[in-house]
């Protein structure tokens, strides 16, 4: 009977923990979403120069920092290509992570910006979403648990019960 009170507070503590894990990737997809609006602003100024001289073109743009006399100018094209290439691999992100959970689960899994994961998770919080994918993934995190857990403690008792009766009895002397 205890047994069955352990497995009922297992899967609690598991539903609770897999309905977290959208919860993660919703925090993940809002640092990204605003590490991308802060770096748009700077580009979008610079995008508007490119326009202006180079027909739109901001690697033309990037190229001409890279290229000038000027030595402040040369050492500008070091944060403007940073902020290029932010600007790239945050929209690729963005990309990546218009999807179903599943694909958004083996995106972070695969290819997640270390830097923006490691944000999310030290300021991560704790809640508990009543969203659809919550609920599936609480659901499959819970059953997978319990299912393991009973598993193998299932396996435990047939093993200790096999043990037992290959034992010979003590009071029975073999010749």
């Amino acid at each position: 009977m205890l047994y069955r009170y352990f497995l009922i507070i297992l899967a609690c503590a598991a539903i609770m923990t897999g309905v977290q894990v959208p919860n993660f990737v919703t925090q993940y997809e809002q640092r990204l979403d605003a590490q991308w609006t802060e770096a748009k602003v700077y580009y979008d100024q610079y995008q508007t120069i490119a326009d202006q001289y180079f027909e739109g073109d901001m690697n033309a743009l990037l190229q001409h920092h890279e290229q000038s006399d000027d030595e402040v100018f040369r050492a500008e094209s070091v944060p403007l290509g940073t902020l290029l290439e932010r600007v790239r691999t945050f929209e690729y992100q963005l990309r990546e992570l218009n999807t179903t959970i599943w694909g958004k689960l083996w995106f972070l899994a695969h290819s997640a910006d270390e830097e923006l994961l490691d944000g999310t998770w030290r300021n991560y919080s704790f809640t508990v979403p009543l969203t659809q994918d919550a609920l599936i993934l609480g659901i499959i995190f819970m059953f997978a648990i319990v299912v393991l857990v009973d598993g193998c403690c299932s396996g435990c008792r047939y093993w200790w019960r096999r043990r037992r009766a290959s034992r010979p009895s003590p009071g029975i002397r073999r010749q």
